[in-house]
Formats: C-alpha cells, structure tokens, sequence
C-alpha cells in the first residue's frame, strides 16, 4: 500500500496533510496505539527535515509498506542552496558554526546538507580522500558511488551507523557524546533503519520501521 504522495515546503505547507495522511496509513495498517503514535513521532522528524534545511526546499512525502508489517516513510527533496551561501549564512552567526547540528537527526540534516551542497567540490573531495568513502565526523562512513564530476551519490545508513558504534564500543573506543546522543535520539530508538541518498541537488531520506 502507497499513500497519496504530499508536497511540502520550508513554510509548512503540506505539512499537517502529510501527519493526516500518516495517521490514514497508520489505520489502513492496522496499527496499534503505540505503532500509531511512533508512525507519526517519525513522521514530524522526517517533515521537520525540511524546515531545518537551509535554504528554500520542496520535498515530497509519502509512506509505504514494502513487507509484512514493514513500513517506510519518505522523503525526496530539492534545495536551491549551495556550498556557497551556506557558508554565507553560518558566517553571519554569532559562533562562525552550524550550531544546529546536535543530535542524531540534527546530524542528519548536516549530513544532508553537506552532500548537496559539496557536489561541486567532488574534485577536492576525490583529492583528498581518493576513491574510498568519505568520513562525515561523528555520523561515520558516508558511501560515495561516483560516476563523473557531476555524478556523485552519497549515502548513509543509520543501521550501519549503529553497527559501526557497536563494534567502536567492543574496541572500547571513546564514544563520548556520539553513544549518548545515539542512545537518547527518538528516532535511533524507534526506527528500524534511517537512510540518506544525495545525487546533485536531490535527496532522499527514508525511515522504516516494522509494526
């Protein structure tokens, strides 16, 4: 089953269609009360994801289930920001940093950012770390296929993410900040899997969770 799919801009608009389009799907599925309220607690993060992006987006939403009691919930947006201006705006601030990026979805967010808005620095990207993956600080290992200079897909993947402070912590690695903001993020607690693809100006973010 597919909803209806919603646009949505960083004013809001559409945002409160895609939560009753949420809490249709959550019924259609027959979801219990605490299923229900996780559907949409994933859903506000997920549409409050484009808000938090700098700059004017429009973004599509819609959910889905795929399996038995699999569900996943959508995003695909566009950004007419760049590196650029972003950079503009973070120098204006009163600390000279993107002080927003806190937290796991806060990271996210960065990470998303950072990927659209470096697509036209692949050449001092692929000068500096070759053709292996790029490192985003403390989000991990970012996937990077790419095809020419102005082909580059970056993607990450929350399960991975977990699976790589799991085996940092058997190593007894100083995970500090990163383990607890892993531990108390809602979505990490709630979602089965977060994933983040950016190709040029287009991103897509997926969260899935089973009920």
């Amino acid at each position: 089953m597919q909803t209806d799919k919603i646009k949505i801009r960083s004013n809001g608009e559409g945002a409160e269609k895609a939560l009753e389009e949420t809490a249709r799907f959550s019924v259609y599925m027959g979801a219990d009360s605490k299923s229900a309220l996780q559907l949409r607690l994933l859903s506000e993060e997920t549409i409050s994801m484009v808000n938090a992006i700098t700059g004017e987006c429009e973004a599509v939403f819609w959910l889905e289930s795929v399996k038995e009691r699999l569900c996943r919930i959508h995003l695909e947006a566009r950004t007419s920001m760049d590196y650029i201006k972003k950079q503009e705006l973070i120098d204006v601030s009163t600390d000279k940093r993107n002080s927003a990026a806190k937290g796991i979805m806060g990271k996210i967010r960065e990470l998303i950012e950072t990927g659209l808005y470096s697509i036209d620095r692949i050449g001092q990207l692929k000068m500096e770390y070759g053709e292996t993956p790029v490192m985003y600080g403390t989000m991990g290992r970012c996937d990077v296929e790419t095809a020419s200079m102005n082909a580059c897909i970056y993607q990450w993947s929350l399960e991975k993410y977990r699976k790589g402070m799991e085996e940092a912590e058997r190593k007894e690695e100083n995970l500090g900040e990163e383990w607890d903001e892993l531990e108390k993020s809602i979505v990490a607690n709630i979602a089965d899997d977060v994933r983040v693809a950016v190709s040029g100006d287009h991103v897509e973010l997926v969260l899935e969770k089973r009920i």
